[in-house]
């Protein structure tokens, strides 16, 4: 039987400090398009911009920060020190992303959100990428590392399910969107800072490092050779809007179910004037809350994430990577497909229960592509050590956590340039019921049509095109068992002290 590494203690605060992080992530990713619009007074346009400008930044500042990494060398290794330190500007850079100091719709207003975003994305990433990087150094043996990974993961969707149940009451409650998100804010701000720092003080760097640190020209010239690595960046890219329905929860429940429940006349009158002393929640006429709407949907992905999550170190026993990515992408392309079908001959009248349903099977997929392409990027550093005897951790999870913030930012950036090119009516902060709760404008039925074809046709095509690169994985069956045998036998040694004639 092959020795153990990993201790519980550290699979606990590991998957503690998942759980933290993902609750400030899933703030900024799925709410920030949302809070730039309706808190900064932003447009669609605007919004967008300012997420494609942070993400193209990213485009540098991850890999470098990979670079960065893999020169640490100091008494607590290469990816603990980062562990200890990032957590404070993290949790200030988000608390003033979700502040909205200027006057709506400003210059100023546009450049605090600007160099906000940029702020947090550099704070986020200096923890993020030695965080995830840790889970290939934690310990030498694969199959450790895959229940590590999965167990980790499920903390983070966990994480993520948080702001998505608290957010929406807070903002749709008479606190409204500034203060509502502020407070949303801090408050995970406050609990990622806690909760992450934790794997510092318990975990340890096990594989061990290489024999000498090699210029940032040696590592471009290593990393492109790493033909494994190279197949997942450009599945993960190919395929960012599959994330889509996820990310733009909130239109979904305001305008495609909200909407639906709501008597307008109620709220304005035939000139479209607001009338007076509106009482929103007398116009709305449903058997769930409306704050707890968006609530609802965005946990329906997240519990079909979780038995996804939770199933894929059974099937990584049975299978091989490639082919659960391809089967898994494969059925969230004809669930998202077969959910257009059903709902779009009458978007006036869609079933939250047989929502949930299509919500909760469109999680599946998701649950296991948020634990895969750790999986497959760790598979990567083992690839470029077998194939050329070094290790690059940083450098290669610095393009895992690029490209689950490229995945977010693509996804919301094609949804927000489409919908602001249709006739979508945006909030305007200042129409606002006797309680002091959000007036939303009522949605064209062409809005409505594009809305649904947003989360459904936008995501089964990003699901088709991150097949194609996949199927040139050759990683697999006896290639990947020999290469991993050989690794695994070499680093035992290694740490035994034994060095080969």
């Amino acid at each position: 039987m092959d020795k153990k590494y990993l201790t519980m203690k550290e699979r606990i605060c590991f998957t503690l400090g998942a759980f933290g992080r993902s609750g400030i992530y899933t703030l900024m990713s799925m709410f920030t398009l949302v809070f730039f619009q309706n808190g900064a007074g932003l447009t669609l346009g605007q919004g967008t911009t300012i997420i494609l400008i942070g993400r193209i930044f990213d485009a540098i500042n991850d890999p470098m920060m990979g670079m960065i990494v893999d020169r640490t060398k100091s008494r607590w290794g290469k990816m603990r020190p980062y562990l200890l330190f990032s957590p404070v500007p993290i949790a200030i850079t988000t608390i003033l992303l979700f502040t909205a100091p200027f006057e709506d719709g400003s210059t100023a207003a546009f450049v605090w959100a600007l160099v906000t975003y940029i702020l947090w994305g550099v704070a986020f990433t200096v923890q993020d990428v030695p965080f995830w990087g840790l889970s290939s150094v934690i310990t030498p043996l694969e199959s450790e590392r895959t229940s590590f990974i999965s167990t980790a993961r499920l903390g983070s969707t966990f994480g993520g399910i948080l702001p998505a149940l608290l957010v929406p009451i807070l903002y749709q409650s008479n606190l409204g969107y500034n203060k509502g998100f502020f407070i949303s804010a801090l408050l995970f701000a406050l609990l990622g800072c806690g909760l992450s720092i934790l794997i510092f003080f318990v975990s340890k760097e096990r594989v061990p490092k290489m024999d000498h640190t090699p210029s940032f020209k040696e590592t471009f010239v290593v990393l492109g050779k790493d033909k494994l690595l190279i197949i997942v960046i450009f599945a993960a890219i190919l395929g960012s809007t599959m994330v889509t329905a996820n990310q733009c929860a909130d239109y979904i429940g305001n305008y495609l179910i909200i909407q639906n429940y709501t008597d307008f006349s109620k709220i304005f009158d035939a000139a479209g004037n607001l009338l007076p002393n509106v009482d929103a929640a007398a116009a709305y006429d449903f058997w769930i809350p409306r704050g707890t709407i968006v609530t609802t949907l965005t946990v329906a992905i997240g519990v079909g994430m979780v038995p996804a999550m939770a199933l894929f170190p059974v099937l990584r026993k049975k299978l091989s990577l490639k082919q659960i990515y391809i089967g898994s992408a494969a059925f969230g392309f004809i669930v998202h497909a077969l959910c257009y079908l059903v709902f779009s001959g009458d978007v006036t009248n869609i079933s939250i229960i047989l929502l949930w349903v299509f919500l909760f099977l469109m999680g599946l997929p998701l649950g296991i592509y948020n634990v895969i392409t750790y999986a497959l990027i760790a598979d990567a550093v083992d690839y470029m050590e077998w194939k050329t005897g070094e290790r690059h951790e940083g450098v290669c999870f610095s393009f895992q956590t690029f490209l689950s913030k490229v995945n977010a930012a693509i996804a919301t950036f094609v949804f927000g340039q489409i919908l602001g090119r249709s006739d979508f009516k945006a909030v305007d902060k200042s129409l606002v019921d006797v309680a002091g709760r959000q007036i939303f404008f009522e949605q064209s039925l062409d809005t409505q049509k594009m809305l649904l074809a947003l989360v459904t046709i936008v995501p089964a095509v990003g699901f088709f095109l991150t097949i194609i690169p996949m199927l040139f994985n050759d990683f697999t069956g006896k290639t990947k068992e020999k290469a991993q045998k050989e690794l695994e036998d070499a680093r035992q040694a290694k740490m035994h002290g034994v060095v080969e004639e």
